[in-house]
C-alpha cells in the first residue's frame, strides 16, 4: 500500500502537511491495543519523509533552469511565511486586491499555480482559502483538467468549505508551531466527535497535551458541548458554565451545561435545581433521564412516585362528540411506552415497601401488595401520602383526586417536582371525567334517575368499550340499580371477562343481600371510605392472602361507621388476629345469614380448608363444599357414598337439598353382591355393613373406621338426640377425623357426623348443670364425688332410720325409699359416664350374684364434654364446648 494512501493525503512536499497526517492517524493505531497498525503507520511517515527529501534536490535543479517567480506569487508566498498574516480573512483579502490589478491573462496564467501553494501550504485557514478559491474560480475551471486532477482539485474545493474551528485571525501573534498545533489539535476534536464513537473522542481529548486555545466564545462554548457530551467534566469547565449562566440566567443551552457539568463532577446538590429548572421551565428531554437517576441514588423510595409524575401528556380538553374518535381516551389513567420500559428497569433494584410494591403493581396489576402497604403503618408519613395519592391518579374518583389538588406544595425540591407531576396529572383526569363524552355518558348510566337503562349502542364494543371499564376502576358508590345496569352491559357475571372490574360484582352481590355501602362523607373521611372499601374488597377477593400481607395493627385502626358491613365482621377478625393470627377458625365462626359473611364463606370454603378449619362447620356448608367441589372426591367413592348418607338423613338438609345427595348416592355402582344392599340400606339409615376384606384390599378403606361411622349413623338416625355418641366414641371419630392417612370421603364424613353430634350437644349444653340433691330428677347427670356420698350416706343412714322408725311398716318403707335413692344415684350416675338404663338393668342382673359390682362405679370418671344427659355437674358458668366440640375432642385426644 503506497504511503500516501496508508497516512490518508495525495502526495505532497510539505513535511507539515505529513506531520498533521499522520497525528490525524495516530488515535486509530494506538500501539497497545494496535501495534501492527501503528507500525505500519510509523512506516508510511517515515517513507514520505524520506520521498520529501530525495525530491528536494531534484527540485533544487530545476528550480536553477526555472523561469522567475512572478511578483503575484512572491506576494502570495510571503503572505503564507508571514505567521501574522497567514491566517488572517483580512490580509488574504488584501492580497486578493491585488490580483484584480494584474491583467486576466497574467491571472490566468497563475490560476493553478496558486491552487498549488495552496493546496501544498499544509494548515491554512478554510475561510481565507475559500476566498481565494471564490476570486479565482477554481471550481468554474474544472474542465480545463483531466480527470485526475480535476477530481483532486474538487475535494480540495469541498474540504475548504467546511468552517474553520474558530476565527483563525485571533492566532495572528501565535508562533508558527503554535498556530499549526491548535488549528490541527481543533479540526482533529471537530473530526473525531462527527465521524467516531463518543468513546474515541473522550480517549483523545483526555491525552496530556499543552496548546494554546483562541479566545472565540463560540469555539470555546462548542468545545464545551462537545466535552459534556462526551461525558468530561472539570473545574475549569464548570467555572466557565458557572460564570456564562450568571450572565445569561435564562438561556438554556448554559443551563444545560451546568447542570451536566455538575453531575459529572457528583455536585449533586448543585445538579438537582438545574435539572428540575430545566424540566419544570422548559420540558428539557434529558432532564427526565437525570432527575431519575438522581432519585434512584439520593432517594430510591422516591423513585416509582417520579416515574409516575413523569407520566403525563400534554394537556387536553378538545374532546370529540364522536364515541369512537381516538381522543376519547386522552386525560384518563394511561402509561407512555417509555414509563413501561422505566418499571421494567426500575424493577431490576433492590427496592423494598412501599416503593417495590408500587412497581410491581404497575407491572404487573398485583394490586393486593400496595394496599396493604397504604392501609398500614409508615415512618414516612409525607411518602406514604404520595404514594395514596400515585393510586389515586389510577383508582380515585372526583372526590379523591381533588385532594391531590389541594395538597400544599412542600419544600423539598424532590417532593415538589413529584407533587407538581401528580397535581398536573390529577387535573387532566377532573377534566376527562367530568367533560370527556364517554364518562359522562356513563355517569347518566348509572344515574339512579336515569330514564332509559341501556348503554349507548357505540360504548358496547371495541375501545370505547374498554374506555368505559377504565372509567368503571375508579373506585366510586353505587346504588343497587347502577350495580345491576353495569353486571348486565360488563357481563360481572362472568369472572374471565370481568376480572378488572371485580370488585364490582362483589359490590353488586353485597347489594343485592342489603348490605350497602354508607356515603363516602368529606374531607380526610372520603379517604377513609376508600380504605374501608378496599380492605372490604380485599378480604372478600382473596382472604388468606390479604390476611397475610395486612399488619396486626391494620384493624384496629380502621374507625368503621357502624352501618358499614364490614363492623360487624371486625370484633371476630380482630379476636382471630389475636388468639392465632390466621383465618383458619373463621369459617366456624361464620354466620350465613349475613351478607358479608355469606360472601366471605363461600371465598374460603374448600375442601382442604373445610377439613383443616379449626371448629367443625355446619352440615349445610359441608354439603355446599361437597357440592361445589364434588370431583375432589373421586378417590374415595365409597366414603364420599357415606358422606351423602350421613349429610341426606340430617335433619338439617332441605328436601332439594336430599335429591340431589340421593342423586349422588344412586349414581354409584359397583357390580359386587354386597354394594345394592349396601346403598339400600344407607338411603334407609340402616347400612350393614361392607366385608372387612373387599374394605381393606379392594377400595383401600380402614374398615374399623368406616364400621365405627355406620354405627354412629344408625344411632343418630334411629335414636335421634338420643342417638348422641358417648365421649369415648367421639373422641375415636375425632381421631378419625384427623387421620390423613383415611380417604377424603371417610373424614368428611366423619366431619359431617361429628357436627351433627355438636349440634345436639350444645343443644344439651344450653342447660345448667344440676344440683346433686336434685335426686329426683331422673334424666340428668351426677358426678363421682356427690355420687359416693350419695351411696354411703343412703347405706349408713337408711338402716339407722328405718330401725329408729320403731315399726317394721316404717322401716320397710324407709328401707325402699333407700333403695330407689340408690338406684336413681346409680342412673345419674351412669348418665354422666353417658350410659343409661340398658346399663342400670345390666348391673341390677349381675347385682344378684355380684353384689358390689355398682360399687365399680366410684371408679369410673365422668364425660369432661356434654353429653344427651347435659352438661357436666362441675361445669357451672363455662361454656359447654369452650371453642367448639372439634377443639375440645382435639385437647383430650392429647
Amino acid at each position: 500500500m503506497s504511503c500516501w494512501i496508508k497516512l490518508g493525503i495525495d502526495p505532497t512536499t510539505d513535511e507539515a502537511l505529513i506531520r498533521n497526517a499522520y497525528r490525524a492517524r495516530l488515535p486509530e493505531h494506538h500501539p497497545e491495543t494496535d501495534p501492527e497498525g501503528f507500525q505500519a503507520l510509523r512506516q508510511a511517515y517515515e517513507s514520505a519523509l524520506r520521498l520529501v527529501r530525495d525530491n528536494e534536490q531534484e527540485l533544487e535543479e530545476s528550480q536553477e533552469s526555472a523561469p522567475e517567480p512572478s511578483q503575484a506569487v512572491l506576494d502570495f508566498d510571503a503572505l503564507l511565511s508571514d505567521p501574522a498574516r497567514r491566517f488572517n480573512p483580512d490580509a488574504w483579502q488584501a492580497f486578493i486586491k491585488t490580483l484584480d490589478q494584474l491583467p486576466l491573462g497574467m491571472l490566468d496564467d497563475l490560476r493553478w499555480e496558486l491552487f498549488q501553494r495552496t493546496a501544498n501550504a499544509g494548515p491554512l485557514s478554510y475561510r481565507c482559502a475559500g476566498l481565494l478559491a471564490q476570486h479565482m474560480g477554481w471550481e468554474h475551471q474544472l474542465l480545463e483538467l483531466g480527470f485526475d486532477q480535476a477530481r483532486h482539485v474538487e475535494d480540495y474545493l469541498n474540504r475548504i468549505k467546511t468552517p474553520d474551528p474558530f476565527d483563525t485571525a485571533l492566532m495572528g501573534c501565535w508562533s508558527e508551531p503554535a498556530q499549526t498545533e491548535s488549528l490541527w489539535y481543533a479540526r482533529s476534536l471537530d473530526f473525531i466527535f462527527d465521524r467516531r464513537p463518543l468513546h474515541e473522542y473522550e480517549g483523545f481529548a483526555s491525552q496530556h497535551t499543552c496548546l494554546p486555545l483562541p479566545n472565540d466564545a463560540v469555539f470555546i462554548k462548542r468545545l464545551l458541548v462537545q466535552f459534556t457530551q462526551a461525558g468530561i467534566g472539570g473545574p475549569g469547565l464548570l467555572q466557565l458554565c458557572v460564570e456564562q449562566q450568571r450572565e445569561a440566567p435564562d438561556d438554556v443551552d448554559w443551563l444545560y451545561l451546568l447542570a451536566c457539568q455538575n453531575s459529572l463532577l457528583g455536585l449533586d446538590d448543585q445538579a438537582l435545581p438545574c435539572w428540575v429548572r430545566l424540566w419544570q421551565e422548559h420540558r428539557h428531554p434529558k432532564a427526565e433521564s437525570q432527575l431519575l437517576a438522581l432519585c434512584a441514588k439520593r432517594q430510591p423510595d422516591f423513585l416509582p412516585l417520579l416515574i409516575q409524575a413523569f407520566d403525563r401528556l400534554e394537556n387536553f380538553s378538545d374532546w370529540s362528540t364522536d364515541l369512537a374518535h381516538v381522543t376519547q381516551e386522552y386525560g384518563s389513567p394511561s402509561q407512555r411506552p417509555e414509563t413501561l420500559i422505566r418499571w421494567l428497569g426500575v424493577g431490576r433494584l433492590e427496592l423494598q415497601g412501599l416503593a417495590r410494591a408500587f412497581i410491581d403493581w404497575r407491572m404487573t396489576g398485583d394490586e393486593l401488595p400496595l394496599l396493604a402497604q397504604l392501609l398500614g403503618q409508615n415512618t414516612d408519613t409525607r411518602l406514604l401520602r404520595l404514594y395514596r395519592h400515585a393510586w389515586t391518579l389510577h383508582r380515585g374518583a372526583a372526590e379523591l383526586l381533588q385532594q391531590v389538588l389541594d395538597e400544599p406544595q412542600p419544600l423539598d425540591a424532590l417532593e415538589a417536582l413529584v407533587l407538581s407531576g401528580f397535581k398536573d396529572q390529577a387535573g387532566q383526569h377532573l377534566r376527562w371525567l367530568s367533560q370527556a363524552p364517554i364518562p359522562l355518558a356513563m355517569q347518566a348510566f348509572i344515574d339512579e334517575g336515569a330514564a332509559s337503562a341501556q348503554l349507548a349502542d357505540a360504548l358496547t364494543t371495541g375501545e370505547p368499550h374498554q374506555i368505559c371499564r377504565l372509567w368503571l376502576r375508579r373506585l366510586r358508590p353505587y346504588g343497587l340499580a347502577a350495580l345491576e345496569r353495569i353486571a348486565e352491559s360488563f357481563e360481572l357475571s362472568d369472572t374471565d371477562s370481568a376480572s378488572d372490574v371485580s370488585e364490582l360484582n362483589l359490590l353488586l352481590q353485597l347489594s343485592q343481600r342489603g348490605a350497602v355501602l354508607p356515603p363516602p362523607g368529606t374531607g380526610e373521611a372520603v379517604w377513609h371510605w376508600y380504605a374501608h372499601t378496599l380492605f372490604l374488597m380485599a378480604l372478600l377477593e382473596q382472604p388468606e392472602r390479604w390476611w397475610q400481607l395486612i399488619d396486626p395493627q391494620c384493624l384496629e385502626r380502621l374507625a368503621l361507621n357502624p352501618s358499614h358491613p364490614l363492623s360487624r365482621l371486625q370484633p371476630q377478625l380482630a379476636q382471630l388476629q389475636r388468639e392465632q393470627g390466621d383465618l383458619s377458625a373463621l369459617l366456624g365462626w361464620l354466620q350465613l345469614d349475613d351478607p358479608l359473611h355469606a360472601l366471605l364463606d363461600r371465598q374460603l370454603l374448600g375442601v382442604q380448608e373445610a377439613l383443616d378449619n379449626a371448629r367443625l362447620l355446619s352440615n349445610e356448608r359441608l354439603f355446599a363444599c361437597l357440592r361445589s367441589d364434588l370431583h375432589a372426591f373421586d378417590d374415595d367413592l365409597l366414603g364420599r357414598m357415606l358422606l351423602s348418607g350421613v349429610l341426606y338423613h340430617d335433619p338439617v338438609i332441605d328436601a332439594q337439598q336430599r335429591r340431589y345427595l340421593l342423586d349422588r348416592i344412586t349414581e354409584i355402582t359397583n357390580p359386587q353382591d354386597w354394594f345394592d344392599g349396601f346403598r339400600h340400606g344407607l338411603i334407609k339409615g340402616e347400612p350393614p355393613r361392607p366385608p372387612h376384606q373387599t374394605l381393606a384390599e379392594d377400595e383401600g378403606i380402614d374398615s374399623e373406621a368406616f364400621y365405627l361411622a355406620l354405627d354412629v349413623l344408625k344411632g343418630l338416625v334411629r335414636y335421634g338426640s338420643a342417638g348422641a355418641p358417648r365421649q369415648k366414641v367421639l373422641l375415636r371419630m375425632q381421631r378419625a377425623k384427623d387421620n390423613p392417612e383415611h380417604g377424603l370421603g371417610l373424614r368428611f364424613a366423619f366431619s359431617a357426623l361429628l357436627s351433627w353430634s355438636e349440634r345436639l350437644l350444645l343443644a344439651k349444653g344450653d342447660s345448667r348443670p344440676t344440683p346433686a340433691t336434685a335426686f329426683w330428677r331422673l334424666g340428668t347427670r351426677l358426678g363421682r364425688g356427690a355420687f359416693i356420698w350419695q351411696v354411703l350416706g343412703t347405706v349408713l343412714a337408711a338402716p339407722v332410720v328405718a330401725l329408729l322408725s320403731g315399726e317394721s311398716t316404717s322401716g320397710i318403707a324407709v328401707l325402699l325409699l333407700g333403695i330407689v335413692l340408690l338406684l336413681g344415684a346409680t342412673l345419674r350416675r351412669l348418665h354422666d359416664i353417658g350410659r343409661g338404663i340398658p346399663t342400670l338393668l345390666v348391673l341390677g342382673c349381675l347385682s344378684t350374684f355380684f353384689p358390689f359390682l355398682p360399687l365399680v362405679l366410684f371408679a369410673f370418671p365422668g364425660d369432661k364434654l356434654p353429653n344427651r344427659y347435659g352438661v357436666p355437674p362441675d361445669s357451672a358458668g363455662e361454656d359447654a364446648l369452650p371453642g367448639g366440640l372439634q377443639a375440645s375432642l382435639r385437647r383430650l385426644n392429647g
